[in-house]
């Protein structure tokens, strides 16, 4: 088990402030979605080093992005296998 970067989406989208994008070390893991007017974190790119927590938490003061264990995210992610045909 292991810890993964989770957005409250609702505090997030109030803020529309986008530094925990502009501040994660990992490439391509903290996105933007115009839709929801909010970050998302992409599972699979989260490192768990906490600096979207800290960048939400104490310097932009929002307070939206918490870590988590990843079986008790709130957006369950779902892994699709690509060319197999269930019947």
């Amino acid at each position: 088990m292991y810890y993964i970067a989770e957005v409250d989406k609702d505090k997030c989208a109030e803020t529309n402030c986008h530094l925990c994008t502009t501040y994660c070390p990992e490439a391509n893991c903290i996105n933007y979605s115009e839709e929801d007017k909010s970050a998302y974190v992409s599972v699979d790119r989260c490192k768990s080093c906490e600096i979207c927590v800290y960048i939400c938490r104490d310097v932009a003061k929002h307070n939206a992005i918490q870590m988590k264990w990843i079986d008790n995210l709130e957006d369950r992610f779902v892994i699709k296998r690509v060319g197999v045909v269930q019947r």
